[in-house]
């Protein structure tokens, strides 16, 4: 049989024994509950523990950042440096 009819079949099987994994598409911000396909469910699932990730003082540090700095850095630290702030931490 060749490949790509191999793989087809045991693509077919998985979601057939409902192994097939996909990835949901969340609508709202993390928290303790998330939104996905309009509906609301409880979120146990996210790393934020503290609940910091939609805190207003982090998200707008985090836009100063920024503004300052772009979104990247690059390359890695030993590569191409770090910014100051990740110095001072």
């Amino acid at each position: 049989m060749p490949w790509r009819d191999e793989l087809k079949k045991d693509h077919e099987e998985r979601i057939r024994e409902t192994l097939w994994r996909s990835r949901s598409t969340i609508e709202s911000p993390q928290g303790p509950t998330v939104t996905v396909a309009g509906t609301e469910y409880l979120n146990f699932c996210s790393n934020d523990y503290l609940g910091l990730a939609n805190h207003p003082q982090l998200i707008s540090a985090a836009v100063d950042a920024i503004e300052r700095c772009g979104t990247g850095s690059g390359a890695s630290h030993l590569v191409c440096g770090h910014f100051d702030e990740h110095q001072q931490l």
